[in-house]
């Protein structure tokens, strides 16, 4: 547009009848009516008692409009009705968070007394953003996808942690959760290749999947500095904000798709695994297990979610690929311990698990397949879940094998396994593990199996 045209020069006349004439044809004619009589500084001073998000429902009203709207912004960039947003990479101090939830309550109104100012402040940052992003995303509803983006990664250049001196510790920093939320409010009714666009858009302009390229090709632990980076940059921009499981699960396969089964499976550890302060827990599934179901939720819950919103809600995931990934994830960067894998597969639900262990019976992998039967008792017998459930898993596991020596040979084994794991908690001396206490659960695990496989088999004898 041509912001000449809002400071057109004119020249004075001794008679005001034609000037008359011209604003009955101005409003009569032309697309504001009785605003266009107005002198552009009155009508930008009007403008500035407007919220921000009345500016952005005007924007949509007509194309003038919009166009005076945008010559506003660019000539009054700061206005009373434009809440600035805190330093998102500083620690603010208690009289400029006062400050500002102040004017943030004057703008929005109060809001409950009872919140913790500092959250509010985040809250509020974010809740700038969106006003702004709205306003932003109407005036330019017409623009072409591409224009959309140059506005889109402007605003993540301005903001991103690595642009800015003053960002010290980006695990608190919420310039990314902003920022993130941003995204979400421009893409929201997007269709998925204009979506597919703005992911590799944004990851071009920050450098995302280099970095990306460099973590999965080194060793666990040796960049700990990019790969806290790149789990943060990737959660909180694309992840966090999905207010939907289909939408979550196209920003995973945007995520993961360009990248073999191998690397996928390193990548949702990346950004699901444990997770200290400082640096991604790579070796905690192969070194320590859950003590209880809490515990296992916090470790797992968020790998398990995304696997199985990838396997129920993007068609381009097949259940081979699930299958691959959970292969290749409990085997990185060491094998897993069996507990870990049994947890795991719980948490994704019936239809991963029945195929993961399927799997391994068709491929004769049965040495495995009974240490995972054995810990999927034992993390029943923990977190009290119904031991039927192994029971019935064992019931599809023996149906698919077609030889009855590799099914005695599995009852076998698993039975063997726990006389081996009783026998090494016996022998086992560690100061910080209660021997004891993991004896319980394995005794407890194989008496309620035995329970369950004696009522099947003498239901008949049985009264009802």
């Amino acid at each position: 547009m041509d912001f000449k045209s809002f400071l057109t020069a004119k020249k004075p006349r001794r008679s005001n009848r034609l000037e008359m004439k011209k604003i009955e044809n101005t409003v009569k004619h032309r697309h504001l009516g009785y605003f266009d009589i107005l002198p552009l500084e009155l009508k930008f001073h009007l403008l500035t008692y407007l919220s921000v998000d009345d500016l952005s429902i005007l924007t949509i009203t007509s194309k003038a409009m919009r166009n005076l709207i945008d010559g506003f912004k660019t000539t009054r960039p700061s206005g009373r009705h434009l809440l600035p947003n805190p330093f998102h990479h500083e620690i603010l101090t208690q009289s400029e968070k006062d400050e500002y939830y102040y004017r943030f309550k004057q703008l929005v109104g109060p809001g409950p007394e009872d919140v913790v100012v500092a959250i509010v402040v985040t809250g509020a940052a974010i809740s700038v953003v969106v006003m702004k992003c709205l306003l932003m995303k109407r005036s330019t509803c017409l623009y072409a996808t591409k224009d959309r983006l140059k506005f889109v990664n402007d605003f993540l250049m301005r903001i991103i942690c690595t642009n800015s001196k003053k960002c010290e510790n980006p695990l608190n920093c919420i310039a990314l959760i902003c920022f993130g939320k941003f995204l979400h409010t421009v893409v929201a009714g997007w269709d998925d290749s204009e979506c597919q666009r703005a992911f590799d858009s944004i990851c071009l302009h920050t450098g995302a999947l280099r970095n990306v390229s460099t973590i999965l090709n080194s060793k666990p632990g040796l960049h700990s500095k990019m790969e806290c980076d790149a789990r943060l940059f990737f959660r909180r921009v694309f992840l966090d904000h999905c207010e939907f499981v289909t939408t979550r699960s196209f920003w995973l396969s945007c995520i993961f798709k360009s990248w073999p089964m191998v690397h996928q499976a390193k990548l949702l550890y990346l950004l699901y695994g444990p997770a200290s302060q400082n640096e991604i827990l790579w070796f905690e599934m192969c070194d320590n297990t859950s003590e209880n179901c809490e515990e296992s939720v916090q470790n797992l819950g968020n790998m398990a979610n995304a696997i199985h919103c990838l396997y129920h809600y993007n068609e381009k995931w097949t259940n081979d690929n699930a299958v691959s990934v959970v292969d290749e994830l409990t085997s990185f960067p060491d094998q897993w311990l069996s507990e870990n894998i049994a947890n795991l597969m719980l948490l994704c639900g019936d239809g991963i698990a029945s195929r993961m262990l399927i799997s391994k019976a068709i491929n004769g992998r049965i040495p495995e397949l009974s240490e995972l039967m054995s810990s999927f008792c034992t993390v029943c017998v923990k977190n009290n879940f119904n031991i039927n459930y192994v029971v019935s898993s064992l019931w599809r596991i023996l149906e698919v094998m077609n030889q009855p020596k590799d099914r005695i040979m599995l009852l076998n084994t698993m039975m063997d396994m726990y006389q081996r794991l009783i026998m090494d908690l016996h022998l086992y001396n560690d100061p910080e593990v209660d021997p004891q206490n993991e004896i319980y659960y394995a005794v407890s695990a194989i008496t309620e199996l035995t329970k369950t496989l004696l009522t099947i088999t003498f239901k008949k004898l049985l009264p009802e």
